[in-house]
């Protein structure tokens, strides 16, 4: 089965449920079979969270935002260019992503592999 969903959770700023479909031109069936192996798997964590428009997320903490801003994990904040507050609840600025997709797709996997990526 392939995996480009956990990718684009681990790094992309906005991985709502109907993005996720579009950029990998998957059926909601499809996307649903996918979603249940990631969570089968322990990758991920199924919730309701406000604004992100997916039930999706990785493992850990979690740092709310107000309009504009996308809300995201801590985790992958520093890889997509978010700044958080000061205790780390919410994004407080947006900057461009740091670097090209394949570039920062090879730094969040090397994290990963490394045992730094996202835990609970």
């Amino acid at each position: 089965m392939r995996h480009a969903r956990t990718h684009e959770l681990l790094l992309l700023p906005a991985p709502s449920d109907r993005n996720v479909r579009r950029w990998n031109a998957w059926t909601p069936a499809r996307h649903k079979a996918a979603a249940a192996d990631l969570v089968a798997r322990g990758l991920v964590v199924e919730d309701r969270r406000a604004r992100a428009g997916r039930t999706l997320f990785l493992p850990g903490p979690w740092a709310h935002a107000k309009k504009p801003l996308p809300p995201t994990e801590t985790w992958k904040a520093p890889l997509i260019g978010a700044r958080l507050s000061a205790d780390g609840n919410e994004v407080s600025a947006f900057e461009l992503l740091p670097g090209t997709l394949p570039e920062l797709f090879t730094e969040a996997w090397r994290l990963v592999r490394g045992a730094q990526g996202p835990t609970a």
